[in-house]
């Protein structure tokens, strides 16, 4: 015996419809369910200079910000100059050899920007002066 189906499949196109809405509320429900991180900056004006030999791949930067008295950021950390250079004589025990980037703001005073630099050789580390690249 031959059962006849009474249940015909639909013939027409399918609705998209209800997975675009799933899609757009499981996008939005990322949206509001995450956090964003913003990471802060330190805005330096460095010099300009006449030539530029482009800079390596520095992973440790001093910033100098032209406050009075001058700010100095070691990798974004604020830090006082005894503070860095005893952050600086730990990173030449753990990595001989470290090269890191001093970035100074224009009108940050010479003497600042030399103690700096004095303290880092003293601790062991090599110093990279960096300036802005040269207008083309």
């Amino acid at each position: 015996m031959r059962l006849r189906r009474s249940i015909k499949p639909l013939g027409g196109a399918l609705d998209l419809t209800p997975l675009v809405n799933v899609v757009l509320l499981l996008l939005v429900f990322f949206l509001l369910g995450s956090t964003f991180v913003i990471q802060p900056g330190i805005r330096v004006n460095p010099p300009v200079a006449f030539t530029s030999s482009g800079m390596r791949d520095i992973r440790y930067v001093i910033n100098v910000t032209a406050q009075n008295p001058p700010l100095i950021f070691f990798n974004n950390q604020l830090v006082t100059l005894e503070d860095l250079q005893a952050e600086l004589k730990q990173l030449a025990a753990r990595q001989p050899n470290t090269v890191v980037a001093l970035r100074a703001d224009q009108q940050v005073p010479y003497g600042a920007v030399v103690d700096i630099m004095t303290r880092a050789i003293n601790a062991g580390v090599h110093i990279l002066n960096a300036t802005q690249p040269p207008a083309p």
